[in-house]
């Protein structure tokens, strides 16, 4: 039998061996607390309207059962669970130019379940202040939509983050800095 540090050891390098297969890496990051907080109500609310399901099969006949009660019961244990999915689900991006792949990767809690589809034609990297006063970089692709990559305090670290993606990706960089004076990067300066 193999001992625990050697598996440990050994799944710890296929990790890492997953995470350098891909060009890019776009993560949501953690859930803000008020998410969390949201959700675990729902994931409650699914447990109380399964518990009362229990016992009411548990205290009756099930010929004694009034089939609209469960169907009721059932409804709001799903919408529940759907709530507090919606609330706890986070999504990151796993982008691999060379084999163009995109792969979205949903993740609940320790469950996740990935998706892949081909690299979207990719545009621009935009950095802006935004209404939180901070930095935010974005990845642009088909003309308006974007993914939401990371946010910063101070602009030079989103500059230097901005930098090394569209050096990985060959893409352009806007700077969005200063509301109506949008201007381009050029990529030689950085």
């Amino acid at each position: 039998m193999k001992s625990p540090t050697l598996l440990l050891g050994f799944f710890y390098f296929w990790i890492m061996e997953q995470v350098n297969e891909y060009e890019l890496i776009v993560s949501q990051g953690k859930l803000p607390w008020w998410k969390i907080i949201i959700a675990s109500l729902f994931f409650s609310s699914m447990i109380y309207w399964f518990y009362v399901i229990f016992i009411t099969f548990y205290k009756y006949e099930v010929d004694d059962i009034n089939p609209k009660y469960i169907a009721y019961l059932i409804k709001y244990a799903t919408l529940s669970l759907a709530g507090g999915i919606s609330f706890s689900i986070t999504k990151n991006i796993l982008i691999d130019i060379d084999k163009n792949k995109l792969i979205s990767v949903y993740m609940v809690g320790p469950f996740s379940r990935k998706v892949t589809t081909v690299v979207p034609e990719l545009e621009y990297v935009s950095v802006f202040f935004n209404n939180k006063e901070q930095y935010e970089v974005n990845l642009w692709y088909s003309k308006n939509k974007h993914y939401k990559m990371y946010m910063f305090e101070d602009s030079q670290t989103a500059f230097e983050f901005a930098a090394q993606v569209i050096k990985k990706l060959n893409i352009d960089l806007l700077d969005a800095t200063k509301k109506g004076n949008s201007k381009w990067i050029d990529k030689s300066q950085l």
